[in-house]
């Protein structure tokens, strides 16, 4: 990466340092996540069959607005990726 220039190098140093301190904080909160499922689950077994399968459609929902936000990052990192790149390949370009 000697061909970069250092605020380059520094800015993508710097969008390293911000994603890996999110995937620990991700990471600790998951442990916490996995016992609260598990909880859930037992709590979910002594339901009637009704109360049982509202659960069940909240967790579904639970879960889409989770798959949501975590392609709304993805985007946010596909968005960051073609801001780094587009300007050393078209360094004409309008910004």
């Amino acid at each position: 990466m000697s061909n970069w220039p250092d605020w380059f190098q520094e800015a993508l140093r710097q969008r390293f340092y911000q994603l890996e301190l999110a995937n620990e904080q991700q990471a600790s909160c998951s442990t916490e996540d996995n016992n609260l499922f598990t909880q859930m689950d037992h709590f979910k077994m002594n339901q009637n069959e009704d109360i049982q399968h509202l659960l069940s459609e909240w967790e579904e929902a639970i879960g889409y607005q989770l798959s949501q936000h975590k392609q709304s990052i993805y985007m946010e990192g596909v968005k960051d990726g073609i801001r780094l790149i587009l300007p050393v390949i078209q360094p004409t370009a309008i910004r």
